[in-house]
């Protein structure tokens, strides 16, 4: 792999996977049986930090979510939740041959990169659908990733994240969306974000603001609770 300059990646290309191919090219000739450790280390966190990029990717593109404030909230809230425990298991593997990590940031390179003449973020749609996932299956070891991913949306916070966006781009009322969003921001227990964002999932979002206008929402949240208390056997 030869020095690549900004000028040489496509438009559009991770900031994740520019690091990871500078990181390959600062390394040249350490990179044998026995990689440095401190590069290991680094292509390691560029890898963890691009499949939570794509995992951040298909939610936003999933929900319908465009705008780069809103991407950037999402990709931040699960950087925050994602634990190190999360990647555990890579890390293990990483341990035992190191070399994977090299392998594993070229795979990734030479998809987005080498095989990329326009946009990424336009056109690779399906070759990112195959490729992250399978490297979720066979490295980090979870194996369906539509279970994963709705994990993920289940956080209150990619939820309210979520949500503002949806809402911010189809409630044209401005009174109407200030309503919503300070019921959002006064859910202290996340029963109001847990019942809005079945309503977006099932595009019931017409219903959602009728409810809230006539503020039939509140007895439809109780009912959230009452089904989760329930289900705690409380």
């Amino acid at each position: 792999m030869g020095s690549l300059t900004p000028l040489q990646f496509p438009p559009g290309t991770s900031r994740y996977t520019q690091a990871m191919a500078k990181c390959l090219v600062q390394a040249n000739g350490q990179v044998s049986e026995a990689p440095d450790r401190s590069v290991v280390h680094t292509l390691v966190n560029l890898v963890q930090g691009r499949m939570l990029e794509y995992l951040s990717d298909r939610i936003c593109r999933d929900y319908g979510i465009d705008d780069e404030h809103s991407r950037f909230q999402v990709m931040t809230a699960l950087l925050s939740a994602f634990s190190d425990e999360f990647f555990a298991l890579f890390r293990s593997k990483i341990d035992f041959s190191p070399t994977l990590a090299l392998s594993i940031a070229r795979r990734i390179i030479r998809k987005e990169i080498e095989h990329a003449p326009t946009p990424p973020a336009a056109t690779s749609k399906d070759d990112s659908d195959r490729l992250y996932p399978a490297i979720f299956r066979k490295y980090f070891e979870y194996r369906n990733l539509a279970e994963l991913q709705r994990m993920v949306e289940s956080d209150a916070e990619i939820e309210k994240i979520i949500l503002l966006a949806r809402l911010r781009r189809e409630v044209q009322d401005s009174q109407r969306y200030q309503r919503l969003v300070q019921i959002l921001e006064q859910d202290r227990e996340g029963f109001c974000t847990s019942f809005f964002m079945d309503c977006l999932r099932h595009n019931r979002l017409q219903k959602l603001i009728a409810l809230v206008e006539s503020g039939a929402w509140e007895s439809e949240v109780n009912a959230v609770r009452e089904h989760m208390a329930h289900l705690r056997g409380e």
